[in-house]
């Protein structure tokens, strides 16, 4: 028999659907252990075996509670076809418990090929071996030929790390049970991925690291591998590895229809499989908005965030072959609802600027709009989202370092600074609400600059302060570039969640070619290291976000929630008060955010070719096998795709270590829970409707 090396060992903890008891058995026993004096085996299948009996469900009480027979009576001699353990670990199979002084509950763990791993339960379940409770504890040692199914349960998915999260030979693997070099950064493998074990695992590591190498250290990697994988899947973002995008200022076609002025249409695919759709409509011009690189049309898809509109209805999918359902769904009931509610008058020549979609087959009346809203596809509404253009204003004036000057704004009013900034209240539907200011004005970089509570404000009586007349590099405001995002995420229950600032890199260049001393103005995370000509290349944009995760660190909720409750209030039932933004510069004292992202922000880097095409005439496009856009006269079509990321964390011993590729970027893929999908009309947003109405109820 040949002996399979592996270190690998369990992956979170697992459940299997023997019978529905089993299945509540191990949620009660999770991670494969059992309180003093009882076995997970003697828990799971006596509770299986007293379906339905009062009498032995009070047995089962007893063996839980540790009153039942422990290590057996004269019945429970190893049968005749007993085969004795040969002693050599290589070929024994060796059960165990290990005492965890912390909790009521003992660890199974067991030992093949020489190597220790955390009893997993969905093996203990379905491949227990046979007259296993039959043995007493010191007898419960098999030759692993016995046994194979159980082992071959215990070993599948322990292998070393791949490159693809999915791959199933990695899918279980954990933290080695073997000796570790204590002289090397805390990193360990959880599923396929090797990852720096964030701060917030404090204590499971030191757990982990004191432990014996063997079958004590295998008793503590799953508590090890459970946090780490939380604190990941909590501190990062989801990823966008592609996108695609149209905006026209005067017609689009969007799947063979008129999307008409200053709407536009987003689809990403996320680094879990998922497939988003953003439908939107735009911002009009009037009240509110006054220029095109905030507030007017058109829509604008930017890395740092999307500008331009007014309402976002946000869909997700699991896989192309729905998305493309909806949306051929969607084409049909938005030209319907558009034809029903406005009939086309006589269109004009097609040299204008005014593009007529082809009548249908049939024409739509009242009752077909009816029955299009009954026959919505599968989808699942994952966001709803209005924006409104305000003012970002300054109050006093900015210095940027030594040997800079002072700045010279486009906004510069008497006093101070007021520009533009999208103001977004975006609502998910898991109760989530996240709030956004982003702007590819100075003012957006501004906001973020506020948070930090540090440069570029001056402080009172500061002789540095800006006059508002800029000479040299000092004119950074007159030419700026880049869009700056600054988003706070609060969770279900209204408690803070996250801070986001993300900045592209046109922002990082615009503040580099002027001289600004970025190390000085920027908090951790935003570094000129290298200079920024190198990412001037054709057909590239990179994105670098800031991330605060106030799960991770709960005692910054109250060290900095007061600033973010400041400068995103919110109103009694949570939601964003969309109102101006207000810096006084002049009184800034802060410096809690600047000085706590040093400790604890993560910091994303994301890097994307770019894939721009601007033309006259016809022109159509293909993603991933959506037909998604034909387009007339002159136009601008984007396509994005990661190319390169990286997430850095704090880990454990407050060092900084980073991962390539970020998690969320290549991640396992997206698994829909049984209720993620409905048929129920979601209202979306055509010409002729706002978000949220349905034609019967405008």
């Amino acid at each position: 028999m040949t002996s399979r090396h592996r270190e690998a060992g369990q992956a979170l903890t697992e459940y299997v659907a023997v019978t529905g008891v089993v299945l509540l058995v191990v949620a009660l026993v999770i991670g494969a252990a059992t309180p003093v004096g009882a076995t997970v085996q003697e828990k799971l299948l006596c509770a299986v075996s007293s379906v339905g009996d009062a009498t032995g469900a009070e047995a089962c009480t007893d063996v839980a509670a540790g009153t039942g027979d422990e290590d057996g009576d004269g019945d429970d001699a190893p049968g005749d076809d007993y085969s004795p353990p040969t002693g050599r670990c290589e070929d024994d199979v060796t059960f165990d418990f290990v005492d965890k002084p912390e909790s009521q509950w003992d660890t199974a763990v067991v030992q093949i090929d020489c190597v220790w791993y955390p009893g997993p339960t969905i093996c203990f379940s379905a491949n227990m071996p046979e007259g296993h409770l039959d043995r007493a504890r010191e007898d419960r040692v098999y030759q692993e030929g016995e046994i194979q199914d159980f082992v071959d349960c215990v070993l599948d998915g322990r292998g070393g790390p791949k490159d693809d999260p999915n791959d199933k030979s990695c899918a279980n693997a954990m933290p080695t049970s073997g000796d570790i070099d204590e002289d090397a950064p805390p990193k360990v493998q959880v599923s396929c991925r090797e990852l720096p074990v964030p701060k917030g695992c404090e204590a499971e590591w030191a757990a982990y690291e004191d432990a014996v190498a063997g079958k004590e250290r295998a008793a503590r990697s799953g508590d090890l591998a459970n946090c780490i994988s939380e604190k990941y899947a909590s501190m990062e973002l989801p990823c966008v590895v592609e996108a695609t995008g149209h905006v026209d200022s005067t017609n689009i076609q969007f799947l063979f229809f008129r999307w008409g002025d200053s709407n536009g249409t987003l689809i990403e695919k996320l680094g879990d499989g998922r497939i988003r759709i953003h439908i939107l409509k735009g911002v009009e011009f009037g009240v509110g908005a006054s220029g095109s690189d905030v507030g007017g049309t058109p829509i604008a898809f930017d890395i740092a965030g999307i500008t331009g509109y007014a309402e976002d209805y946000t869909y997700e999918f699991t896989d192309m072959r729905k998305a493309q359902d909806w949306i051929d769904w969607y084409k049909k009931y938005s030209l319907s609802a558009e034809i029903v509610s406005s009939p086309p008058t006589h269109c004009p020549p097609p040299h204008l600027s005014t593009y007529c979609p082809p009548p249908p087959d049939h024409m739509p009346d009242v009752g077909d709009v009816m029955d299009l809203q009954d026959e919505e596809p599968d989808h699942h509404l994952v966001a709803t989202s209005t924006s409104d253009i305000k003012k970002v204003k300054l109050k006093g004036g900015l210095k940027w370092g030594k040997g800079v000057g002072p700045v010279e704004l486009k906004g510069m009013v008497d006093g101070g600074y007021e520009g533009e900034i999208q103001v977004e209240d975006r609502q998910w539907s898991d109760g989530s609400m996240t709030a956004t200011y982003t702007s590819s004005d100075i003012g957006g970089f501004l906001i973020g600059a506020e948070l930090s509570g540090k440069q570029p404000f001056t402080k009172k009586n500061d002789k540095e302060t800006s006059s508002g007349k800029g000479k040299g590099k000092g004119q950074v405001g007159m030419e700026w570039k880049g869009t700056t995002s600054t988003s706070v995420i609060w969770d279900k229950d209204g408690k803070l969640s996250k801070l986001t600032i993300a900045m592209d890199d046109q922002v990082m260049k615009t503040l580099y070619k002027a001289g600004i001393d970025i190390d000085v103005v920027l908090p951790y995370g935003f570094k000129a290291t290298g200079g920024y000509s190198k990412q001037e290349e054709e057909g590239t944009l990179s994105k670098t976000e800031l991330i605060i995760d106030f799960n991770q660190y709960p005692e910054l909720r109250e060290k900095l929630g007061p600033k973010i409750d400041e400068i995103f209030p919110r109103n009694d039932d949570g939601t964003l008060k969309k109102g101006d933004v207000e810096i006084n510069g002049e009184d800034s004292e802060g410096g809690e955010l600047y000085d706590a992202a040093q400790d604890y922000a993560n910091v994303r880097e994301l890097k994307y070719d770019m894939d721009k095409v601007t033309e006259g005439g016809g022109y159509g496009l293909k993603w991933e096998g959506l037909d998604l856009f034909k387009v007339d006269f002159t136009s601008v079509d984007e396509n994005r795709t990661l190319s390169e990321s990286s997430f850095e964390v704090t880990d454990v011993d407050g060092n900084k270590q980073t991962t390539s590729p970020a998690p969320q970027c290549r991640a396992k893929d997206f698994e829909a829970p049984d209720d993620y999908y409905t048929t129920e009309f979601s209202a979306p947003p055509t010409p002729t409707f706002r978000g949220g109405s349905s034609f019967d109820n405008p």
